[in-house]
């Protein structure tokens, strides 16, 4: 009898992501497994066993509403499968406790037959939010009753919790899935009104929003919730309700260091073009410069205001100081302090307990405090002679290296590139050297045996001088090397054309590149093109479309099953060279944490999989230069046992391999 092999878990603090084999290449009339996630206790006694939920329906059947069903009804056809239940519940605001031990029972299924152990089919209910009744999931078309093909296999036991050693991570969901929340916001009349998302997303306390926002918000509350402590900031975006109310009531305890972000232009009465700077966040420096001025305040906000000069103030980071005054802990990621970053882009936050890389941080906030920046009059007006000085600069150059037991955090600042030298161009006949902390990465990137894995915003105009080239010269050069990443903004995806007025060409981004071991997928706004044409909602749109932030994470994972030479990088730091020469940024690098560099992997293995199908079926559909072959997929399982004749094992083999 065949069996199913190699079956490993891991997860962060939102999702688990699993993978497993099987002991042939294929195996007759097998239509897919069904998995099941078992609750354990301290005593590794069973206390729930639930079968994960699963949308896609077989061919000849329908989902017309997307309601789920599980994998009793519609197996999974593929390899690996994440559970994005394993802590958030799709009935509702519900969350499931933080460290459960979990594991997951996988096993393969076809048509029920003479001989085979029938799968029981485990029925879908919703809570209707008017009458309170427990209401079945439907589907239509003909039931395909299941039975097992092989025995029972079980993953390792995982823990869902943000606590790895010194680190408490955090990511947040994001508009990933957005036909949940279409489902959401029609629930109460059948319609979803203009504007309706926003609110849901701006509301402090609204479920939706504390549903999209993970445990981020939770952790950034919590971080300065020490009443005993003060706080050095350097923030960037700023202008959340929620958020700004927390500096407020904590303002007192804390020194705030604020960027510019944001601009309108606006044509005046003579025609001239005119644009007005700092258009996010002057609302919340408004208000914050009024507790500033009260007489005995102890709160301070100093204006760093780059507007217009090409250089941004991008942090995002929090240092604590004890009672004392010593540094003690450090809040980073790539989270902005607004709704949408909290709640509508895929973000990630972390806490590092630890005194010596507070300290880090404390003396680079120190640093860019000294860095004074002439402030524009009015306020909102371009900045001139503004941009970081070589002081600042030089002093950045320096890696901080932290050695623990088993394990080394090295961080970085920026900018540090003196002089006013500029990412070099594409054309340059002689490439620049890479800013130090690119170099590092490159140098860690150039040592990895087996996988590469990453997400990025915009990290340079056609992934070149950045991580992105980086990561696809390694797999071109290595096809036994696994290269998989996703990339938000259209003009940073590998193989991206501007356009060009002389000839007449119209600028070109692929959504796919996928050659050897490599896929690189664009972040395509497809479905949220629908979810905003059903909304109607256009200012929104802004936020949320092809070119803006659907990703903004920036992360770097090297070899993350390695227990010592693997590596996690992230912080504000858009992994390409433009980020060194010209931004406030810090990049935070961790080699031979296995457990934080699984965590990350979780999280981009989730937004990477959540965008794949769509970019490579619009790539077929546009007949793009290294679209994935094949028919384009029909939206429905296969009811064959032909789906595993192109359903990729590359990341069962890869963690399956170190299991």
């Amino acid at each position: 009898m065949a069996t199913v092999k190699n079956a490993f878990a891991f997860c962060n603090n939102e999702v688990a992501f699993l993978a497993w084999d099987l002991d042939t290449r294929t195996l007759a009339d097998c239509l897919g497994f069904n998995i099941v996630r078992e609750t354990l206790d301290d005593d590794d006694r069973v206390v729930e066993a639930k079968p994960l939920a699963s949308y896609v329906a077989f061919e000849g059947q329908s989902n017309p509403d997307w309601l789920n069903q599980n994998t009793t009804v519609w197996p999974v056809q593929k390899f690996n499968w994440r559970d994005l239940t394993l802590r958030r519940r799709r009935d509702g605001s519900g969350l499931r406790p933080e460290y459960q031990r979990v594991r997951y029972v996988i096993r393969a299924v076809g048509k029920m037959r003479a001989g085979l152990d029938p799968v029981e089919v485990v029925r879908e209910n919703h809570i209707d939010r008017k009458t309170r009744k427990k209401i079945e999931h439907t589907y239509k078309g003909t039931p395909i009753p299941l039975g097992y093909l092989t025995p029972a296999v079980r993953t390792n036991i995982v823990r869902a919790g943000e606590d790895i050693g010194p680190f408490q991570s955090t990511f947040t969901n994001g508009i990933l899935s957005t036909q949940f929340l279409i489902n959401v916001l029609k629930e109460d009349d059948g319609k979803v009104r203009s504007g309706e998302l926003e609110r849901h997303l701006k509301t402090p306390g609204d479920w939706l929003r504390n549903y999209l926002s993970g445990d981020v918000l939770v952790l950034m509350k919590k971080f300065i919730a020490d009443r005993s402590s003060t706080y050095l900031a350097a923030l960037y975006e700023f202008e959340d309700r929620e958020l700004v109310d927390l500096v407020t009531d904590n303002a007192q305890r804390i020194r705030l260091i604020l960027s510019d972000a944001g601009s309108v232009a606006k044509k005046g009465a003579d025609g001239k073009t005119i644009t007005t700077y700092d258009t996010t966040n002057a609302k919340t420096r408004t208000a914050l410069r009024a507790i500033a001025r009260k007489a005995g305040s102890k709160f301070t906000i100093e204006d760093r205001m780059f507007n217009g000069s090409g250089h941004i103030g991008h942090n995002k980071f929090i240092v604590r100081l004890d009672a004392s005054g010593t540094p003690r802990a450090v809040l980073t990621g790539s989270t902005n302090w607004t709704f949408t970053g909290v709640a509508g882009q895929s973000n990630n936050c972390i806490v590092i307990n630890d005194d010596e890389i507070a300290a880090q941080y404390e003396a680079y906030w120190q640093r860019l405090a000294a860095d004074a920046q002439p402030a524009p009059k009015p306020i909102g007006a371009r900045a001139t002679g503004a941009g970081q000085k070589d002081p600042l600069k030089n002093a950045n150059r320096a890696a901080h290296l932290t050695e623990r037991n088993g394990y080394t955090v090295t961080t970085y600042f920026s900018p540090n590139v003196p002089g006013k030298m500029q990412p070099p161009a594409k054309t340059a006949k002689t490439p620049s050297a890479p800013p130090p902390d690119m170099a590092r990465l490159f140098s860690l990137m150039r040592q990895a045996k087996r996988a590469i894995f990453f997400l990025v915003f915009l990290p340079s105009r056609g992934g070149l001088t950045s991580i992105v080239s980086e990561a696809v010269d390694l797999g071109e050069k290595d096809p036994t090397l696994t290269v998989m990443g996703a990339i938000s903004d259209s003009q940073a995806m590998w193989g991206f054309e501007a356009s060009d007025k002389a000839t007449g060409r119209k600028a070109y981004s692929p959504h796919v590149y996928q050659h050897n071991g490599i896929s690189v997928i664009r972040a395509s706004a497809l479905a949220d093109r629908e979810l905003l044409r059903d909304i109607g909602d256009f200012k929104l749109a802004e936020t949320l479309t092809v070119g803006k932030a659907i990703i903004h994470d920036k992360i770097l994972v090297l070899d993350p099953m390695d227990p010592v030479n693997c590596v996690v990088a992230f912080g504000s730091h858009n992994l390409g060279y433009k980020a060194s020469y010209s931004n406030d940024e810090n990049l935070v690098i961790v080699q031979g944490h296995r457990d934080l560099a699984l965590a990350y992997t979780a999280h981009v293995l989730d937004v990477y999989d959540h965008y794949r199908f769509r970019a490579t079926e619009i790539a077929k559909e546009a007949k793009e230069k290294g679209a994935p072959k094949g028919d384009k997929w029909s939206g429905f399982l296969d009811v064959t046992d032909e789906w595993q004749s192109h359903a990729s094992r590359r990341l069962s083999r890869y963690f399956g391999a170190g299991s």
